[in-house]
């Protein structure tokens, strides 16, 4: 290949290159309208100048055309993924969907399906030729369907740069130079391309066989470049003033650095109760009269965020947030004041409040009931020591631990004796006093660790985890000899009582609970038998 295509094929990769560096670039920053479609559209424009490359330096024929056709891969479809960002991207395409979207790449469809096969190519391309004998792309001529494809391509590519230019008019300053990159970014190849396809028809001399298109995206490139890493094409997506503004919910004013309202949005407006002719340009004192609160914040700080109440029937809680703006010299150029009325959540606030408090305390009632319901259920409503419930399951659970550790369980059971000649004698009242008195006793005297349950009637049992039978028998022995030289006052008597008592160990005696319970209660018959006033281990 001679050196006059060597410099166009070098010129032609490096548009593919910059357009697959710009695409995988952009790839990778967050979605924003338009920019998958940019994307794939730059892909295409690297497929075409990568194919019309290769087209240029293959030699044999049938090399050519496959290039040609590879090409066109790119080259139908870019103008409808340009069509597609520029709608999603000036935020014009609620029509848009899968569906419609597909709708404009039936063209390119077809004519892929022609370009690629050998019977119908001709219904794209009625010819093609070398360029000459030293090289270069082909010479195509057109067919009946190229025009039809032609016509679609330059339909969407002014479209698209149709929808810009009125956006371009529409937008503040700050998006004028993104629209103004992308204008110019499609115009220049667009210009290049009416002119190879226009300029053999209508200016003979001007005859050009070759597409010089693929070359102006050089230029292009540099200028998608500057708009999507200079100018923040993707960062900055174009809203309209009254888009942002008159779809807050909250008042919003702006001042200026010399305290004059120089916007206000419909919101505001209304709890105001004026016009915008009445809010811009007046001062505050005088738009804000009847407000004096909120003067006080925003004229006495440059950025507040409090709450304040405005006076009314009723009056209004308003959440003000105050923020300044400074310009690139960090001097202050104005402020913007956003007030949301919160009056109706500040009421509810209270409502909650009060209610959480009443919630609270009737909860903490409930639970206080529930301990109490619970300690009733477990305990004698008459000597408060645990019954005979309490009892089963405790005992059954020390069995179980005193299993799994081997560790001995000792139980005591005890029997007033002659109780019933207290009752006979002074009355329930005093039998009453008795049991009371002896569940105090065993309660001042048993371990942290042990359990004084009342059996029934008379009868006591203590449960003593961890003891062994000879501990349990010392104890009870002493027990039993202090309580005898106790004495209990009733009505102004003092009265002395006795117990007898059974003890018998887990697991020497027994390997469950009831086991060692009957073992302590035959104990406790025979120290009954032998006398009264009497400790008995069983067995003995």
């Amino acid at each position: 290949m001679i050196t006059q295509w060597t410099i166009f094929v070098i010129i032609l990769v490096l548009n593919a290159v910059i357009a697959v560096i710009i695409a995988i670039l952009l790839s990778r920053k967050h979605l924003a309208p338009g920019r998958n479609a940019m994307t794939w559209m730059l892909a295409g424009l690297a497929v075409w100048a990568f194919g019309y490359a290769l087209n240029t330096t293959s030699s044999a024929l049938e090399v050519k055309i496959f290039w040609l056709r590879i090409q066109n891969l790119g080259i139908l479809t870019v103008p409808a993924f340009w069509f597609l960002f520029t709608v999603q991207y000036a935020q014009v395409d609620r029509w848009l969907n899968r569906n419609t979207g597909a709708l404009f790449f039936i063209i390119p469809l077809i004519s892929l399906v022609f370009i690629f096969s050998d019977r119908w190519f001709h219904l794209y391309y009625s010819s093609v030729r070398l360029f000459s004998e030293n090289g270069g792309p082909l010479v195509i001529e057109r067919g009946p369907f190229y025009l039809i494809a032609a016509i679609q391509a330059y339909l969407l590519n002014l479209t698209g740069t149709g929808i810009l230019i009125w956006r371009f008019v529409y937008y503040r300053n700050i998006y004028r130079k993104q629209l103004l990159i992308l204008v110019g970014a499609v115009l220049i190849p667009l210009v290049v391309n009416i002119f190879y396809q226009f300029a053999p028809r209508i200016i003979p001399s001007f005859s050009l066989s070759i597409d010089l298109t693929p070359i102006s995206f050089t230029i292009t490139a540099f200028l998608l470049s500057a708009g999507v890493f200079g100018l923040r094409l993707f960062d900055l997506i174009p809203i309209a003033r009254h888009t942002v503004l008159e779809h807050i919910p909250e008042m919003v004013f702006v001042v200026d650095a010399h305290d004059r309202l120089l916007d206000a949005n419909s919101v505001a407006q209304k709890m105001l109760g004026k016009s915008l002719d009445e809010i811009i340009g007046k001062d505050p004192l005088e738009v804000f009269s009847a407000w004096p609160q909120l003067i006080n914040r925003f004229l006495t700080a440059n950025e507040t965020h409090a709450e304040i109440q405005i006076s009314g029937d009723p009056p209004r809680t308003l959440d003000l947030n105050v923020s300044a703006l400074y310009n690139q010299f960090n001097q202050l150029e104005g402020r913007v004041i956003v007030a949301h009325d919160v009056t109706e959540r500040k009421w509810l606030e209270n409502d909650l409040k009060y209610a959480n408090e009443v919630l609270s305390n009737q909860l903490d009632e409930i639970n206080k009931l529930r301990d109490e319901l619970q300690e009733q259920a477990i305990r004698d409503s008459l000597t408060n020591a645990y019954n005979r419930r309490y009892l089963s399951e405790f005992l059954d659970k020390e069995v179980a631990r005193a299993e799994r550790e081997n560790t001995p369980v000792t139980v005591v059971i005890m029997d007033m004796d002659n109780f019933k000649q207290f009752n006979d004698t002074y009355g329930h009242k005093c039998g009453d006093m008795i049991l009371q008195a002896i569940t105090r006793f065993l309660n001042d005297h048993s371990r942290r660790g042990d359990v004084v349950c009342r059996y029934g009637g008379e009868e006591f049992v203590i449960l003593m985890p961890n003891a062994t039978l000879e501990t349990g028998f010392e104890r009870a022995e002493m027990w039993r000899q202090d309580f005898s030289e106790s004495s209990i006052e009733y009505e102004g008597m003092k009265l002395s009582a006795t117990f007898s008592a059974g003890v018998a160990t887990f697991p020497q005696h027994g390997a469950t609970g009831d086991a060692i319970l009957q073992a302590a209660d035959k104990a406790l018959y025979q120290s009954k038998d032998a006398g009264k006033n009497k400790v008995i281990q069983y067995g003995d």
